[in-house]
């Protein structure tokens, strides 16, 4: 039997664990599929937090190039000289970024100060680069010196060995001619992608900068795979770069089965054909459906050892009682005829007690007709009603509600009674009490004398309110004055 039951709880488990599965899967099936216009928002978001981040360093640059103090490097007398003062006026600029609000915790990986030409003066934490014409390397310091504003634009050079997105503000001398330039740069990496892309949608962010005629992915944040990063170095990129030259977002093709992109080109950094910014969709069902599949498969382990738990318990409460009963029948039948089934259990003690009832019957044994409860084993008739009625009489001694005692004292007798009455007879019916022999005049007769007994005893009138009390039905005595 124990087996039985296991077996069936877990047939239920199974059931219902692979039932929720499918509903659980039904109802994540909306939420798993692709937004086309996600992407478009993604990389629109990134595209955006990368422009104002060098609008940010632009306006920051702006504010420190005015400070007349980096204006001495220029004006100092020898190479050597302007060199040592360019590299201790950088270093304050970065102590100074590295803790500016306005820079959106970017930190900076290079400060630089350029003469006119675009010549490095110095440069903060180092002596190199000293001499170097970054004017040269890159065209827009050589616009931005010319033209005396402030730019910011993609700095990645191999041969170099930069990878920055760089921006720069004009030095200007006491009488408004330009001196040089300061240069701010930023480290343009795998982290500086991952920090866009938790800034913003949370997509996968991928950033390429045009070479001669095709596309180089330079950084990628943590969520691009490597079948994604393939497909953005080889077919994907060509659509990309037409994303560069006509300066309208593209989606991508050439992506593995399921993945989706679009790509779109970084304005507000040189002549906004230098580098794109992709955002990467990924196929979610697949991993939302086997993910569902392991919670569903715990809650089905979980549930067949829960039933198996509860089928020993169940077993053995059941099979404790039937034994006792097996046995105590087995020795009356080998001649014990005066042995009775002596057993107290919750589920057998009235089938136990009608066995005891029988057995006296069929060996002419006299036998008291209630249960342990004082229940008849037999309807009785209307003239059994011998019972006493349970009456509660700790109201009376310790004052009741005066708004029950008004409503009982305002009630009609008539009515009274047979409210009590019908109270009372439901009552024994909801606690298993026979009622049939109840009749309502034995009943009305039997409730006056309590209340005459009750008047007599504490010298004032009392009605009485029908309470069930667990296995019990109580006439609460109320007390009509206080």
């Amino acid at each position: 039997m124990r087996l039985k039951i296991i077996a069936l709880f877990s047939l239920i488990v199974l059931v219902v664990g692979g039932l929720s599965y499918f509903l659980s899967r039904a109802a994540m099936h909306p939420l798993t599929q692709t937004d086309p216009a996600s992407a478009q928002r993604a990389v629109g978001a990134a595209v955006a937090q990368l422009e104002v981040e060098g609008l940010s360093a632009e306006r920051w640059l702006a504010g420190r190039a005015a400070d007349p103090a980096l204006r001495e490097p220029f004006a100092a007398g020898t190479e050597k000289a302007r060199s040592e003062t360019a590299t201790s006026a950088c270093n304050k600029v970065s102590e100074a970024a590295a803790s500016a609000q306005e820079l959106q915790g970017i930190r900076p990986a290079l400060v630089l100060l350029v003469d006119d030409k675009g010549k490095v003066l110095g440069r903060d934490g180092s002596s190199m680069m000293r001499g170097d014409d970054l004017a040269a390397a890159y065209p827009s310091l050589k616009a931005a010196l010319e033209g005396g504003t402030s730019l910011s634009d993609v700095w990645v050079n191999k041969a170099r060995n930069e990878q920055l997105l760089a921006s720069f503000a004009p030095i200007r001398g006491a009488d408004g001619k330009i001196l040089g330039a300061l240069v701010f740069g930023s480290s343009l990496n795998d982290e500086r992608l991952n920090a866009a892309s938790d800034k913003t949608s949370g997509f996968p962010l991928a950033f390429a900068v045009k070479n001669d005629k095709s596309l180089q992915v330079v950084a990628k944040s943590s969520s691009v795979d490597d079948l994604v990063g393939d497909a953005l170095a080889k077919g994907a990129a060509e659509t990309a770069l037409q994303a560069l030259e006509t300066g309208k977002p593209r989606d991508l093709s050439g992506l593995p089965e399921g993945y989706g992109g679009i790509a779109r080109a970084l304005e507000g950094y040189g002549d906004g054909k230098r580098a794109v910014v992709v955002a990467i969709t990924k196929p979610a069902a697949n991993s939302v459906a086997v993910a569902l599949i392991w919670p569903a498969a715990g809650a089905i382990l979980l549930g067949i050892l829960l039933v198996a738990i509860a089928g020993y318990m169940l077993a053995a409460y059941i099979d404790k009682p039937i034994a006792e009963i097996e046995d105590g029948l087995l020795a009356i039948m080998n001649g014990q005829t005066n042995r009775r089934l002596d057993l107290e259990h919750e589920e057998f003690g009235g089938i136990v007690f009608r066995i005891n009832s029988l057995l006296n019957q069929l060996f002419g044994v006299a036998e008291d007709d209630t249960d342990e409860q004082g229940r008849p084993s037999r309807a009785p008739t209307g003239r059994e009603f011998t019972e006493a009625l349970s009456v509660d009489e700790s109201t009376v001694m310790g004052g009741g509600d005066p708004a029950v005692a008004q409503a009982l004292h305002a009630e009609e007798a008539g009515a009274y009674y047979a409210r009590v009455f019908a109270e009372y007879v439901a009552a024994k019916r909801s606690i298993g009490d026979p009622s049939d022999h109840i009749t309502q005049n034995e009943f009305v007769a039997r409730l006056q004398a309590s209340e005459q007994e009750l008047a007599q005893k504490h010298g004032k009138p009392v009605r009485f309110k029908v309470e069930p009390k667990g296995k019990e039905v109580v006439l609460v005595a109320v007390p009509l004055v206080s």
